[in-house]
């Protein structure tokens, strides 16, 4: 008996493939379309399921809205002892398998907080949960052998479990997940749409981390995004509604602004949009940047490189080499120039040591100032 079979081999079901193997854990695989089957098992996903040999666990990683109708076919074949998910959206999926399984109690669902914008399995990571939230949503009926297992494997792949109802799933993963998905293309759509691409595309050169960033969901599948943003409808729709309250304020702060309005008038457009401005710092404060920690247990080191083969790799050799783990890294280029920027993210107390170890080392660093702003000695 294998130890997962895996219905779905795309990016989260590979990912889960491929963390498996590296735990050493026996994994088969199943696709749809062989193709796939064969790119993922090529990835060291596991092995090709030949349609009969049971496995622990069997986990289904098909788009939401085929997700019940595969897990209960797939179950009548009593193939698993326990059959999970991973569907973005919990409380239908729910439903749908308590009205059709003829054993829910060995079904548990679950949801990795951990996607990404490129989907496939050629986008799949082994370490692509590490660290990462699982939400684990069980069931009335679920089964105590069902969810020691769903617990074992989100363990295996380094992900963190989170227990929660599937009620309270959809609504938390609305906010933290599904309006970031209709923000970022909203506002990828306005480089192309509304006559704005005339005046933008000229100066996409000027493009930085900022429109990057938060662009980079936009890259997502619209067919599996709009079966997601359908079956939780119920739970965005007013925090999508409320989102576009406090940008429709905006704007009407900034005609007010840009026209001939009475001083009064353009005093509380500016403080509307400061409202706004540090109402985003408060919540941006919140958002928890690496196992659960916030972003004030962390700190920025930037350092300036030559845009050339081995000096990230001899950075974070160096950086190692201190005793500092370095829990993040982004690579932001500088345009026009050989050279770039790498911002290392480490915890707070580490922040002046790897800065003393770099500089030693004769790394352009940006020195952090009382502020906790940094400023550039490499210029």
């Amino acid at each position: 008996m294998a130890d997962l079979l895996v219905i779905g081999c795309g990016l989260i079901g590979a990912s889960v493939g491929m963390a498996m193997r590296q735990a050493g854990r026996d994994v088969l695989l199943a696709d749809e379309l062989p193709s796939t089957t064969g790119t993922a098992v090529r990835r060291g996903a596991g092995r090709p399921w030949d349609g009969s040999e049971e496995a622990t666990v069997a986990l289904i990683a098909v788009p939401p809205r085929r997700t019940a109708s595969v897990l209960v076919e797939l179950q009548s074949l009593d193939v698993a002892r326990t059959y999970t998910h991973v569907a973005s959206v919990q409380s239908q999926v729910q439903r749908e398998i308590e009205a059709l399984s003829q054993t829910p109690s060995v079904v548990l669902g679950g949801h990795p907080l951990a996607g990404r914008e490129r989907s496939g399995p050629l986008a799949a990571a082994a370490d692509l949960f590490v660290g990462r939230p699982w939400a684990i949503c069980a069931g009335k009926d679920t089964g105590a052998t069902a969810h020691a297992d769903v617990r074992a494997l989100v363990l295996d792949v380094g992900a963190d479990p989170v227990e929660l109802t599937a009620e309270a799933h959809d609504a938390a993963v609305a906010v933290l997940s599904h309006l970031p998905q209709l923000v970022s293309s909203a506002l990828a759509a306005t480089l192309v749409t509304d006559g704005s691409r005339g005046a933008v595309e000229p100066g996409l050169r000027l493009a930085g981390p900022g429109v990057v960033d938060t662009t980079r969901l936009a890259a997502s599948d619209p067919e599996l995004w709009v079966q997601i943003l359908e079956l939780n409808a119920h739970e965005l729709a007013p925090i999508a509604k409320a989102a576009g309250t406090r940008l429709t304020a905006a704007a009407e702060a900034l005609e007010a602004l840009a026209g001939p309005a009475a001083p009064r008038a353009q005093a509380q457009a500016t403080a509307t949009l400061r409202d706004l401005l540090r109402l985003g710092n408060a919540g941006r404060a919140l958002v928890p940047v690496k196992r659960g920690a916030r972003e004030d247990a962390f700190a920025l080191v930037r350092v300036t490189v030559s845009d050339e083969p081995g000096r990230l790799a001899a950075l974070l050799t160096d950086a190692g080499a201190a005793g500092v783990n370095v829990e993040d890294v982004h690579v932001e280029h500088v345009p026009g120039r050989p050279t770039g920027v790498i911002e290392l993210l480490v915890g707070r107390p580490d922040v002046g040591r790897l800065y003393s170890a770099l500089d030693a080392r004769g790394w352009l660093v940006m020195e952090p100032d009382a502020t906790d702003g940094q400023r550039d000695l490499s210029r």
